[in-house]
C-alpha cells in the first residue's frame, strides 16, 4: 500500500509540473542558426507567443571576423486588432533599430548598418503584446544579414603613404620658398 501511494504521489507531482512547464511554455522561439550566419551570413528569428504584456528577447550570436550588419524585424497583426504586438525598441550591440514604416498594427522595424568586432553579440527586442489569448498567439519575425567588414588591401595602403608623403615634400618645399622670397 506505500507502494502504491509514493506512486500515486510521483505520479500526480509529474503531471503538477508538466502543467506548470507547458503552462510558462507560452513564447516559441526561431532563434538565430550560428551554422548558417557562418556559412551564409543570414539567418532568420523570431517569437510566437501568447503570453500577454511586457517582453525582453535576446538572440545571441558569434562572428570569427569583423563585419557589418543590417537587419530587419515586422509584425502584422489582423485588422480588428487581434494578434497585435507593439515594439518599444530593438537593438544589435546598443545600435538603435527605426521603425521605418506601418501602423500599430502592422510595424516594421530595420536596422540599416552596423559595424561588429568578431565576438559574441546581443540582438535584443522589447515590446508589448497587446492582444492574444492561449488560443491565439501573436507573432514577429526577423531576418539578421552579415558580411565581412571592408578591409583596405596592402596596395591600398602603400598608395596612401606614397600620397601623404608626397603631400609633406610639397608643404615643406613651400615653407622653405616662403622663408627666402
Amino acid at each position: 500500500m506505500k507502494t502504491m501511494t509514493k506512486f500515486i504521489a510521483a505520479a500526480a507531482v509529474a503531471v503538477a509540473m508538466s502543467a506548470a512547464s507547458s503552462a510558462s511554455a507560452a513564447t516559441v522561439f526561431t532563434l538565430l542558426n550560428q551554422g548558417t550566419l557562418d556559412a551564409f551570413g543570414t539567418s532568420n528569428f523570431g517569437a510566437i507567443t501568447s503570453d500577454l504584456g511586457l517582453f525582453d528577447h535576446t538572440f545571441n550570436f558569434t562572428t570569427s571576423s569583423d563585419n557589418d550588419a543590417s537587419s530587419f524585424v515586422g509584425t502584422i497583426a489582423l485588422a480588428s486588432g487581434g494578434k497585435n504586438i507593439d515594439f518599444s525598441a530593438i537593438d544589435l550591440d546598443g545600435f538603435a533599430f527605426h521603425k521605418t514604416s506601418g501602423a500599430d498594427l502592422n510595424e516594421q522595424w530595420e536596422l540599416t548598418t552596423a559595424f561588429l568586432s568578431a565576438g559574441a553579440h546581443t540582438l535584443s527586442v522589447h515590446g508589448n503584446v497587446l492582444t492574444t489569448s492561449a488560443d491565439d498567439a501573436a507573432s514577429y519575425s526577423g531576418t539578421l544579414n552579415l558580411s565581412p567588414a571592408a578591409v583596405p588591401e596592402p596596395a591600398t595602403w602603400g598608395l596612401m603613404i606614397v600620397g601623404f608623403g608626397g603631400m609633406g615634400a610639397v608643404l615643406r618645399r613651400r615653407r622653405q620658398a616662403t622663408a627666402f622670397a
